[in-house]
């Protein structure tokens, strides 16, 4: 297969990216529990997740799901009560399998911003879950578009802030079924950037030409009110990058 068709195909795989939110929420279905006017929030297990996409050509995307999920983790939707995030009610939405999310079109992330959700059940009672995004979100990933199999990768970014809230990873996948996931210590966030050796490369690409996205990706934890049966709330940055390995040989691709 030549430049072209690996090029359309990694493509391919790297728009899938944008829509990842809505994709990993396929398994679930709609709880039982959204027939019943609910007031125990012991049966209820929040997973919120704001996650924000910037893809290589720079347009970003934010998403924002909330799941309230039952104990087999099916997702309700409140017959009676609603979820507000900074006082601003959400919205009901129904993903492929039939579960029920609640979301708000045009989020924007911004830094050192909370978050702030609260659920209300049909005993007009609230649960406050809240997650701070970062006061420094990821602006900037530099990675080159082209690179020799045969040598080291450096890739950086710009300042991030250390935060015990806040972990970081390189993901590396390529166009088949390779996936690796390099957990960054806090030391190499405020260096940085990271080499990625040779060896990992020729891993990649099994020692051929070819295409893989490179992405840095921070998450984010909160808080889930205590009352609930558990629960999740984060927030997700991806930046993701396409890298094109070859052999030295040329500057440019050949198609």
């Amino acid at each position: 297969m030549g430049y072209q068709g690996k090029s359309l195909k990694t493509m391919n795989k790297f728009a899938s990216l944008i829509v990842v939110p809505i994709l990993l929420i396929g398994c679930k279905e709609n709880s039982a529990l959204s027939d019943v006017e609910l007031s125990d929030p012991k049966l209820i297990s929040p997973e919120i997740t704001i996650t924000k996409t910037i893809n290589k050509r720079g347009r970003e995307q934010t998403d924002l799901v909330v799941f309230l999920n039952d104990k087999n983790n099916n997702s309700i939707n409140l017959l009676k009560g609603g979820v507000k995030m900074n006082n601003e009610a959400l919205g009901i939405q129904t993903e492929w399998g039939g579960a029920p999310y609640y979301t708000l079109n045009n989020l924007k992330l911004s830094a050192n911003t909370n978050y702030n959700f609260v659920v209300t059940l049909a005993n007009d009672n609230s649960y406050e879950c809240s997650v701070t995004s970062p006061r420094g979100l990821i602006s900037s990933f530099l990675v080159p578009e082209y690179h020799n199999i045969n040598n080291d990768l450096n890739v950086s970014w710009g300042k991030l802030n250390s935060s015990a809230y806040t972990s970081y990873s390189l993901e590396i996948t390529n166009e088949d079924t390779f996936s690796k996931e390099i957990n960054l210590s806090q030391s190499i966030i405020k260096n940085g950037g990271y080499v990625i050796c040779s060896s990992l490369l020729k891993q990649i690409s099994e020692g051929q030409r070819g295409d893989f996205i490179i992405t840095l990706k921070a998450s984010t934890k909160g808080k889930v009110d205590h009352r609930f049966d558990g629960g999740t709330i984060k927030i997700i940055q991806l930046v993701s990058r396409q890298v094109t390995l070859d052999f030295g040989e040329a500057d440019v691709p050949v198609f």
